[in-house]
């Protein structure tokens, strides 16, 4: 059940990810964030959406095993 709820939750942050990448690159983080300030915007921006997608895998995964 907690497997399930980790998933889902990887799942929702993953599609954040893939809807808005450059969500973070304003504010505090632009002074604190390492891969903000290592990649321009365009491969900062594929970062995040790969990222993104790990994140989905990961969380499919939790979710099918938590079924199991």
């Amino acid at each position: 059940m907690t497997g399930t709820i980790y998933g889902i939750a990887l799942i929702l942050i993953g599609l954040i990810y893939l809807w808005k990448p450059t969500m973070f690159r304003r504010g505090l983080w632009m002074k604190t964030s390492i891969a903000i300030r290592m990649f321009s915007e365009e491969n900062y921006t594929r970062y995040m959406r790969v990222l993104g997608l790990i994140f989905i895998a990961a969380g499919i995964g939790l979710v099918i095993y938590g079924a199991i």
